[in-house]
């Protein structure tokens, strides 16, 4: 039913530019599936809630690499990753792909096709923006906003500190929404709203980059939850038989821990991975470098987090005050989700269904609410909107429309490089599986193989795959990989 009248609708806007619906997509960062729509009781977010029940949700979408600047990549040029071949934050790699290819990014197609485009926020990676796709120069701000706090003893202004080892992991100042940069960014969203040409059809991006770390908030966001041992994962270890590359999520972070005296083994023990694992959360103050993280402050992380969520909630439900339902599409997205202590990680950045499902969710005119669990991925975002509003697809997309009234693949797609991209695991989600082939990139062949059935193991505690009673889905799943991955 989805399909179909998705179809239809997007039909009715194929006619004159000026009958081309708008389009809103509001990109969060860091955000796991914690909102009350997708049926987590314990955070408050009345806003996305409310967007959810007049939208197409999806249940079971998916990043295609779960770290900020090749997700975005991914989403914004409508490639994946192993095409785009950027998987670091590196500002060289970027470059070097946008020197070498010619691919038409989401924005400059919709500007080149009528659209005024505008961007605010993080759409793409800090520095990453591409100056083509929009059609005013974008918003600034986002390289500051990464590290805002305010200075207690100065609240007047927000301070931005140098780096991360320098700076708290998170705060909970009593100032004003508008304080904070996402406050300000809303304003300037709505006013920049009116200044935009009725004759042509806009297209805004807008990315909120909190919950992203460090989790700063409004004091009044923190005073809605009193977080209780309840909120704590019940899979705090990895996966039994899974192998260290696959949740040992610090690697990146070596040159943090010098600058403290200490030195992380390259290929460290299942130990040694544990009492590092989650270095982007241990390179703030106020966090153990190295070992347990206690109960109590994993409990003020948990809270801060859900502050973070329900401050970006704020903002989006004043947001949405302000465009028009019935004639425009509102796409939300995160780019991939986020570990909360989850087989001892806190971040992002491993193959598993907490770092790989999204939230993500689309609105068109006049549509009623309805929830969708066909697997979806980040990737698609590009052709469907390209559908809904009427345009052809660009000949180079690799994702699918959600539009398309036949069947879509059955599987998403994941992918993560490891230990300095000597190795790249490739994931595979169906129905019941999930299976992940790591390979070693300099010689093709495979080091590691999990696999994780959804159907009795819904957390991925156990790797199935070396159980000979496995034998044959990991070799079915294994061709499938083969198949799919352009490598």
């Amino acid at each position: 039913m989805w399909t179909r009248v998705l179809l239809v609708w997007s039909c009715l806007f194929g006619g004159a530019l000026a009958e081309r619906p708008n389009i809103l997509m509001i990109a969060i960062d860091d955000l796991r599936p914690m909102l009350g729509c997708y049926g987590d009781t314990r955070v408050k977010t009345p806003n996305i809630d409310r967007l959810a029940s007049r939208s197409t949700v999806y249940e079971r979408a998916y990043c295609q690499y779960a770290k900020c600047g090749t997700s975005r990549l991914s989403i914004m040029t409508g490639l994946r990753p192993d095409s785009i071949g950027v998987f670091s934050n590196n500002d060289k790699d970027v470059k070097a792909f946008r020197e070498r290819s010619q691919v038409v990014s989401m924005g400059r197609y919709f500007k080149e096709s009528g659209y005024h485009t505008q961007s605010f926020g993080k759409i793409y990676h800090d520095g990453w923006d591409e100056p083509r796709d929009w059609s005013v120069p974008s918003s600034p701000g986002r390289e500051r906003e990464m590290w805002e706090v305010v200075d207690e003893k100065n609240p007047q202004g927000p301070t931005f500190i140098a780096e991360r080892w320098a700076c708290p992991v998170w705060q909970n100042p009593d100032v004003s929404d508008e304080h904070l940069y996402a406050g300000r960014m809303t304003n300037e969203v709505i006013a920049q709203l009116g200044e935009v040409e009725e004759t042509k059809p806009f297209f805004f991006a807008v990315g909120y980059r909190r919950p992203h770390l460090p989790f700063v908030a409004p004091k009044r966001y923190f005073d809605l939850y009193q977080p209780d041992k309840s909120w704590l994962t019940d899979i705090p270890n990895p996966p039994k038989g899974s192998p260290v590359m696959a949740w040992f999520n610090s690697d990146g972070y070596v040159g943090g821990a010098k600058r403290v005296g200490l030195v992380m083994p390259k290929r460290p023990s299942r130990q040694e991975a544990m009492d590092w694992n989650g270095y982007e959360m241990r390179s703030y103050l106020n966090v153990a470098y190295e070992g347990t993280i206690p109960e109590q402050k994993q409990l003020e992380l948990l809270h801060a987090y859900a502050a973070c969520v329900s401050y970006v909630d704020a903002q989006i439900g004043k947001l949405l005050e302000h465009f028009d339902p019935d004639n425009t599409i509102i796409v939300l997205w995160s780019d991939h989700g986020w570990h909360l202590g989850e087989y001892s990680a806190w971040g992002k950045m491993t193959n598993f269904e907490i770092a790989t499902r999204v939230p993500m969710m689309i609105a068109q005119p006049k549509q009623t609410g309805q929830r969708s669990r066909q697997l979806a991925e980040l990737v698609d975002l590009y052709p469907t909107l390209c559908d809904l509003a009427g345009i052809p697809q660009p000949p180079h997309l690799e994702g699918e429309s959600l539009v398309a009234d036949s069947e879509r693949n059955d599987v998403a797609l994941s992918q993560y490089a490891r230990f300095g991209r000597q190795y790249m695991g490739r994931a595979i989600r169906t129905e019941r599986y999930r299976y992940v082939a790591w390979f070693e990139e300099k010689s093709g062949g495979v080091v590691e193989r999990e696999l994780y059935d959804h159907e009795t193991d819904p957390g991925e505690t156990k790797n199935l795959a070396a159980n000979p009673e496995s034998a044959a889905v990991v070799e079915r799943l294994h061709i499938q990989v083969l198949e799919r991955f352009t490598r």
